[in-house]
């Protein structure tokens, strides 16, 4: 597909509208510190096909609307305001239609507006398709843990704490922590390979005794005292979970929230793109070319729909 500037996108023309149309949109000029970007790969979020099948998130006068939250490609131009970031770089981004209710900032589209705030530059031996599963889970991840504390990912080497993080239904390699996560046994591999040390299925009966066991998660009972928080990614407005025990803090964790926190600059702005650089960050899960070009966007969302684990789907916008 060529990439002239001259914009197309894959709209989402009314609540629950299917299929995806793949038609003109406005080129966009960036304001501020905005960053247009000329997406290469996007890739697919289970809230895609969510918003489209169930008609939430969007707000009925935003229609039509462009999806996309995960995005690599090449800085095409930068707002008046914008020091950071120069024509030509190689950056992901975080789509941020939803924050910002205006679809120039979704991701299915060949360009799209990117927040600085959420915009980092990639490493040659990073490739536009391994860069774009990152940003989503990365936010959702760094705000759930980050949030309610009062230390960030450093740049500088920590020792082993003792401590340990346990991960449900996923896994995560910080420094400092040694990691015990649980999954279906098909994502042990990738669960090791980014840093867990202990690994759990959580379709065994008796996974809870399991990972209770002296000699792997020992350490676990002795964080039990003192302040308990629960971050989840339950959307708002759905009925509250249940029956939590007494003492423990519940909140709701979205991509999004990272940009209102010290936690975004602390990540996007000190971090990642040093830890992008010499492999403290690795882009996973791995990803999967579903197709080519914006028509194929569709496709990708009704895979993301049926079920997809322990890899991310990825369409080459502009290829």
């Amino acid at each position: 597909m060529s990439s002239a500037s001259q914009n197309q996108a894959a709209w989402l023309t009314a609540v629950k509208a299917y299929p995806l149309e793949v038609g003109p949109a406005p080129m966009p000029t960036p304001e501020g510190t905005d960053v247009v970007i000329l997406v290469h790969s996007a890739a697919i979020n289970p809230a895609d096909p969510a918003v489209q099948r169930l008609g939430i998130v969007v707000e009925a006068d935003k229609y039509p609307y462009v999806l996309g939250t995960d995005v690599a490609g090449i800085v095409h131009s930068v707002g008046p305001d914008q020091t950071r970031f120069k024509t030509g770089e190689r950056v992901v981004a975080l789509g941020l239609a939803s924050l910002h209710k205006d679809s120039k900032y979704g991701g299915f589209q060949l360009y799209s507006v990117a927040d600085a705030k959420a915009l980092v530059k990639i490493p040659d031996h990073v490739s536009f398709n391994e860069g774009c599963v990152l940003p989503l889970g990365l936010c959702t991840a760094a705000y759930s843990l980050f949030e309610k504390r009062s230390t960030y990912p450093s740049r500088v080497e920590t020792s082993p704490t003792g401590k340990v993080l346990l991960v449900w239904g996923g896994a995560s390699s910080l420094r400092g922590y040694t990691v015990a996560a649980t999954s279906s046994t098909k994502n042990f591999g990738l669960l090791r390979e980014i840093g867990a040390e202990y690994v759990f299925d959580y379709n065994k009966d008796g996974v809870v005794d399991d990972i209770g066991a002296p000699l792997q998660c020992a350490v676990i009972a002795g964080q039990l005292e003192g302040r308990k928080h629960v971050g989840t990614v339950r959307p708002p407005g759905f009925p509250p979970l249940k029956d939590w025990p007494e003492g423990i803090e519940v909140s709701h964790c979205a991509s999004t929230h990272i940009l209102h926190s010290e936690v975004g600059p602390a990540i996007w702005g000190a971090w990642l793109e040093g830890a992008l650089e010499d492999g403290t960050m690795l882009c996973r899960p791995p990803y999967e070319v579903v197709g080519q070009g914006l028509e194929e966007v569709q496709k990708a969302m009704d895979i993301m729909g049926k079920g997809v684990s322990g890899k991310k789907l990825v369409v080459e916008i502009v290829h």
